[in-house]
């Protein structure tokens, strides 16, 4: 009985030193960005914080696909397409956060775009109703400048539809969208 207790011991103290080893792996984030919620349709979410954890950035292939599957086959296959991948979360105030499936970014000439996406709708952001269901994705565009700080545009439940030249429209279900005030690319520790 006491080998037995010497021997679940001594796994126990193996296993909590394997511990620090398999952190050490994790592999670092991409981005993270902290903002602050802003918005007349959804008075309660007013001055939210938010937080943004970017895991990695979407491919050319991934989203080259995810394009054609909206040109072709609608909306609703996106959606069904979207869980698939994963590009990072959200997490708007208090919520529990949203997956991010797509994240995307583009150089200006004065800082960057990013641009974010979920397979669901930011609950508590949207307007619901009966064409809540034509709204099935959450949207974030961010406008960074160069130091990293900038505003941004969020939309709580949104419809994308692939135009004319592959133009992406984005509509939003609420009267205006979201805005992000006070972003901030969060500084990676070394």
């Amino acid at each position: 009985m006491t080998i037995r207790r010497m021997a679940l011991a001594a796994f126990t103290v193996l296993a909590l030193l394997a511990v620090p080893a398999i952190a050490e792996d994790k592999k670092p984030m991409a981005d993270e960005f902290t903002a602050v919620f802003i918005s007349m349709n959804a008075p309660g979410a007013m001055g939210s914080p938010v937080q943004i954890w970017i895991e990695n950035y979407t491919s050319d292939a991934v989203a080259e696909s995810l394009m054609t599957t909206l040109q072709t086959k609608g909306q609703g296959a996106l959606v069904n397409a979207l869980p698939n991948t994963r590009a990072g979360t959200i997490r708007i105030g208090t919520s529990n956060g949203y997956p991010i499936s797509i994240a995307r970014q583009r150089q200006t000439a004065d800082g960057r775009v990013v641009m974010l996406a979920s397979n669901r709708p930011f609950v508590g952001l949207t307007q619901g109703g009966p064409t809540a269901a034509d709204y099935p994705i959450g949207f974030i565009e961010l406008q960074l400048k160069a130091d990293g700080t900038g505003t941004g545009t969020i939309i709580g439940a949104a419809q994308v539809i692939v135009g004319p030249n592959k133009n992406l429209t984005v509509a939003s279900d609420a009267v205006q969208p979201g805005r992000l005030s006070d972003v901030k690319t969060r500084t990676k520790k070394s």
